[in-house]
């Protein structure tokens, strides 16, 4: 029985967008993180109507029963329940199940899985430290598959490569779950760590087949053997949902739960899984708020502070100073957007502030500023962003976070070149 998800794994959820699909087999895998779909929906209310009764149900604790007793007359007054004549995309009609109290079931149980396991993933990866040892627990009742007893009780490091496919949950109605333990309570209760490097066996399999078409569509299929049987993902399947949502860096994992404000960690959820959704939504904010009267100090995410980055920077000043969030306040905006850079002809224009995200996600070289401020360049060299990882903006909600705080073109990249021959600007990564 799964408790309510942390509130971790409830910004997951809200942080996916849609996507409109015919056969469940059109997004599999990793494609499943980044956008909320329920097949044969292909209106886009009805789908936002039942993503919304979704996400409440997990964050509320509402019970499936409540969940399609409140979902039912909604979809019944969209139109949408019970067996219909449906056009496909490609025009061709198809007499199919739309919703029914045993697919709302279906829905509401494998978002609350995949949520639940988002947020554990993330708080095991988080102390790691602590507890590197993770073990594989399957529920030994009657509803088990012999398959997941394969693994039950088997114990691996978090960075074994078993948990890049089997980390749960790994087929449709999963109920096992991962364990984490210390040096101390491995050794107390006399465990034996295993390793799985070159034993995992890849192959496809029938994910499913177009009705109308024949159209077949194969998935990749992982295969583990033990003393105790072989475990199997199922297609579809073959993915670890919580490294996909939120990724493997421990750095940032432990950032991402200390960050207070939601709707901020939603969207870094975000920019971990869906970076061009994020670009856009970046640009969509640059366009509104330039050139707006009275800015504030409120925030938008910009990107991240790589771990290598983050690292070298700490070295350099003998503290740690990057927070690996990156935020861009619509007073930093409005300042880059001043009247002296727009005299002194380093104003960017719209669509190159629009891209700033884009040159913090893929600079082509990256300096710190012995003044006290990181430096990314654009791919031409031709726009500079710099950073500020002081942590001493005054920001709306109130979080430390490492600052955008100028955006210009750069006339002369030879002054670049200069101050990094005289070491005031330190190379962290890329080529001048």
């Amino acid at each position: 029985m799964l408790r309510l998800a942390p509130k971790l794994a409830v910004d997951y959820l809200k942080a996916k967008g849609y996507n409109i699909t015919w056969n469940w087999q059109e997004q599999l895998e990793e494609a499943h993180v980044k956008a909320f779909t329920v097949a044969k929906v292909t209106r886009a209310d009805i789908l936002e109507t039942i993503r919304e009764a979704t996400v409440s149900a997990i964050e509320n604790g509402t019970s499936e029963r409540e969940f399609i007793k409140n979902l039912k007359p909604e979809l019944q007054r969209l139109s949408w329940w019970g067996k219909q004549i449906v056009i496909d995309s490609k025009g061709n009609a198809e007499q199919v199940q739309l919703d029914s109290p045993r697919r709302l079931r279906t829905i509401l149980r494998t978002n609350k899985i995949t949520a639940y396991h988002v947020g554990r993933y993330a708080h095991q990866m988080e102390n790691v430290d602590e507890q590197p040892y993770w073990q594989y627990v399957a529920v030994r009742d009657s509803r088990t598959r012999a398959s997941h007893l394969a693994l039950h009780c088997k114990m691996y490091r978090y960075d074994d490569p078993i948990w890049d496919t089997m980390y749960p949950p790994n087929d449709w109605g999963y109920r096992c779950r991962v364990r984490a333990l210390s040096e101390f309570r491995l050794k107390q209760q006399g465990l034996k760590v295993s390793k799985s490097e070159g034993n995992i066996k890849t192959d496809w399999e029938l994910a499913g087949v177009d009705k109308s078409t024949g159209e077949e569509t194969h998935a990749k299929v992982s295969r583990f053997t033990t003393d105790k049987g072989t475990i199997k993902t199922g297609p579809g399947w073959n993915y670890n949902v919580g490294k996909s949502a939120v990724g493997s860096d421990i750095a940032i994992i432990r950032k991402l739960q200390q960050i207070q404000n939601r709707q901020l960690r939603q969207e870094v959820i975000q920019a971990i899984n869906n970076s061009e959704l994020r670009h856009q939504y970046f640009e969509k904010w640059v366009k509104e708020n330039l050139g707006k009267q009275g800015a504030s100090n409120r925030y938008i995410t910009a990107g991240f502070v790589s771990e290598n980055i983050a690292q070298a920077v700490n070295q350099i000043v003998g503290q740690e100073l990057s927070q690996r969030v990156l935020v861009m306040s619509e007073k930093r905006l409005a300042h880059a957007n001043s009247l002296k850079h727009h005299t002194g002809g380093v104003r960017l224009d719209d669509n190159e502030y629009a891209s700033i995200s884009r040159i913090i996600a893929t600079p082509s070289l990256v300096v710190w500023d012995r003044k006290g401020s990181l430096i990314y360049f654009n791919k031409d060299k031709t726009i500079k962003v710099l950073v500020d990882v002081s942590g001493k903006e005054k920001l709306k909600p109130k979080e430390k976070l490492d600052v955008v705080i100028n955006a210009y073109k750069l006339l002369n990249y030879k002054s670049v070149l200069a101050e990094i021959s005289g070491e005031n600007y330190k190379v962290l990564e890329g080529e001048p």
